[in-house]
């Protein structure tokens, strides 16, 4: 008789199949039709051992004004008719949100036991984000840019600074970990946006960036935040902490984090004496 270690093994293979196979579909119906666009795919009421799986796909563009079902095996791309099949439910997103508000007991169906495969926050209302609990930053995150020495030297004013930044996506992350009493200064965990979710930076990925290899050569840099925070970069310290992981979406393979160590530049009418 299999060990429970052999049937888990059996269990997360077969797991991993479906979804494979879910998500090839996914793929193939990205861009299928052109006057619409996918916002989101849910695999739900998961069974392992069904041969038949659900799948829903929320769509942007012409309002579709009721859930279209279609049934399809997940073997297509063989030509084969067999097994395991899946159970597609399409519709637009504003008729999910209208049922959402007037129709709860529907909505249920599509949250039980459910995973969401793919989504694009972009193209997806609060109130989905919600519903389907999909987090995309750990609280309290920061996001903004990274200031080179030369340029901030060059630099008039944080708000030319932010005039110059805005227009672009920010690509560094912080979730502090610690500040003074004063909040001149603060430490933190560095973040990176990956596949729409922000997650903390390894020991190993923070080597890749401008930020680290300039302070670590003594050129130095800061880091502006969205609303016009400006902090010096200090320094960089990895520190073993497991107990940040309840803060954090992502975790890192051995629990340790690159902290950055800031000091707040203030405006000159807000230096400190």
């Amino acid at each position: 008789m299999a060990n429970l270690a052999q049937f888990d093994l059996g269990t997360r293979g077969r797991e991993a199949r479906i979804k494979a196979l879910l998500e090839d579909l996914i793929r193939e119906h990205t861009g299928v039709r052109p006057q619409f666009r996918l916002a989101m795919a849910v695999w739900f009421r998961k069974s392992l051992n069904a041969n038949e799986q659900n799948l829903l796909e929320l769509l942007t563009g012409p309002p579709i004004e009721e859930i279209v079902r279609d049934r399809l095996s997940l073997l297509w791309k063989t030509g084969s008719e067999s097994p395991p099949y899946v159970n597609v439910y399409v519709t637009s997103t504003e008729h999910f949100l209208r049922l959402l508000a007037t129709d709860p007991d529907q909505i249920a169906l599509y949250l039980d036991n459910r995973e969401v495969l793919y989504f694009d926050k972009k193209l997806l209302a609060p109130q989905l984000l919600e519903v389907f609990q999909i987090t995309t930053e750990p609280p309290g995150l920061m996001k903004g840019w990274y200031v080179p020495a030369g340029e901030y030297a060059e630099s008039i004013s944080v708000r030319n600074l932010l005039s110059r930044y805005s227009s672009a996506r920010p690509h560094i992350g912080l979730v502090k970990t610690g500040e003074s009493e004063n909040f001149e200064y603060c430490h933190g965990v560095l973040h990176v946006e990956v596949s729409q979710r922000w997650l903390p930076l390894s020991p190993e990925g923070i080597r890749a960036y401008t930020y680290y290899n300039d302070r670590i050569t003594g050129a130095g840099g800061y880091f502006l935040f969205e609303g016009g925070s400006l902090y010096e970069v200090l320094k960089f310290e990895v520190k073993a902490a497991p107990e940040y992981a309840g803060r954090l979406l992502g975790r890192t393979s051995d629990d340790r984090y690159p902290e950055v160590y800031l000091r707040a530049v203030y405006p000159p009418a807000q230096s400190a004496a």
